[in-house]
């Protein structure tokens, strides 16, 4: 079987168009959201886990808040991507 990214893109546009979720496919496996609670603060947050999260990092707590940073920082380098390649494709119009 192949190996999968460690972070996927999630989406469901017919119940659920207005989010777009990333799934952690390692131990501990989860989805999270980028959650806005204003128009200047947002921040990526778990939203449903597959295995239990606080008891995989129990010994280590830190090691939760490294894992979402990794998340967060991979997020929006998909989003520059995603703007790129928008821009890319206007070009060749």
């Amino acid at each position: 079987m192949a190996k999968l990214p460690k972070f996927m893109i999630a989406d469901d546009p017919v119940t659920d168009p207005d989010n777009e979720y990333i799934f952690h496919t390692e131990q501990p496996r989860f989805f999270a959201k980028r959650v806005e609670e204003d128009e200047e603060k947002a921040y990526i947050d778990i939203v449903a886990e597959v295995d239990n999260v606080d008891e995989y990092f129990k010994n280590a707590p830190g090691k939760k808040e490294e894992l979402l940073d990794q998340l967060e920082e991979w997020y929006y380098s998909y989003l520059e991507w995603l703007e790129e390649d928008e821009y890319d494709d206007e070009d060749e119009e």
